[in-house]
């Protein structure tokens, strides 16, 4: 029981439940810690377990899937399991790990019972900021809030899907634009691309792509992942047509993808990545860094 490495100290203090810990709570904290390593393919815990125990993730990658069928990533640093300590109830969600992992573990009771009242509260408070933070996900946000909000890292407009407004025509590059966005989500928090929406927040509505249902649209677009992204990929992007102010428009709600999507353009293979409200192409000098910390980084 208990943590005093100093390489591991020097950890904690990035995490970010532990950003407002002085030096000494930091050590405090790290002596009720206990260390538990999971092996690929074990699971941490599962769904409706009664178990209040807050971890962090020290190294290795392992996945979150929830009752709404929502699924993210944890890696390095990451915090989970502050939902039942909180609320010491049982579990809202199962862990896997995806590869060997090693996690501190703080037990909940230790939190509330044993830790000093001035550090717990500080921890709580930004385990409280954590879990309202979910709550403000794109895809846990209206169509209508995310027009009011505009464009950002995690919401992008496209006036059409594949009719170019300015040549009156379909265009294939129209296509690509809005493959670029899905593929640079994938790669990076996720997020949510909204089709017939201009870069203004003014409706246009999906007459222009001139599909004969919602139906064909849809198919078009799955099909558009499947043969320029990867069938693989699809299982993280989840399309719909909604009704606003009389006119339709199609939201692609995109999680982030547990390994890299590359997107086909012209029989070359490139990456796309977010970077604020923009979608980048990665510069090949810069593509295998970015890809060992965002999906196999370990230590």
């Amino acid at each position: 029981m208990g943590i005093s490495d100093q390489k591991h100290l020097d950890f904690l203090k990035e995490v970010n439940i532990f950003q407002t810990l002085s030096e000494d709570e930091i050590k405090a904290i790290a002596a009720h810690l206990f260390i538990k390593e999971i092996k690929e393919g074990d699971y941490v815990f599962s769904r409706f377990e009664n178990e209040q125990v807050l971890y962090i993730v020290r190294y290795g990658k392992l996945v979150l899937e929830t009752a709404l069928d929502a699924e993210n990533i944890l890696k390095k640093g990451d915090v989970f399991g502050e939902i039942a300590v909180i609320n010491n109830h049982y579990r809202t969600g199962t862990i896997k790990a995806e590869e060997p992992a090693l996690l501190f573990c703080l037990e909940g009771k230790v939190l509330f019972e044993v830790v000093p009242p001035v550090t717990a509260m500080k921890i709580i408070i930004e385990m409280a900021k954590l879990i309202s933070s979910y709550l403000s996900t794109a895809q846990n946000t209206s169509t209508a809030r995310l027009i009011e909000g505009g464009e950002n890292e995690s919401v992008e407009f496209k006036s059409t899907l594949r009719y170019n407004i300015h040549t009156g025509k379909f265009d294939k590059e129209i296509e690509h634009a809005a493959l670029k966005t899905i593929a640079a989500f994938l790669n990076s928090s996720g997020g949510t691309l909204l089709i017939g929406v201009n870069d203004q927040k003014q409706l246009l509505g999906l007459k222009n792509d001139n599909f004969r249902d919602d139906d064909h649209m849809l198919l078009h677009l799955t099909k558009l992942i499947q043969e320029r992204i990867s069938i693989k990929q699809t299982q993280f992007v989840r399309a719909q047509v909604e009704n606003k102010d009389n006119l339709k428009i199609l939201r692609i709600d995109v999680k982030a993808s547990t390994s890299p999507a590359y997107l086909d353009h012209n029989g070359e293979e490139e990456l796309y990545v977010r970077t604020g409200p923009a979608t980048t192409p990665m510069k090949v000098s810069e593509v295998y860094t970015y890809l060992k910390s965002r999906f196999y980084n370990k230590v």
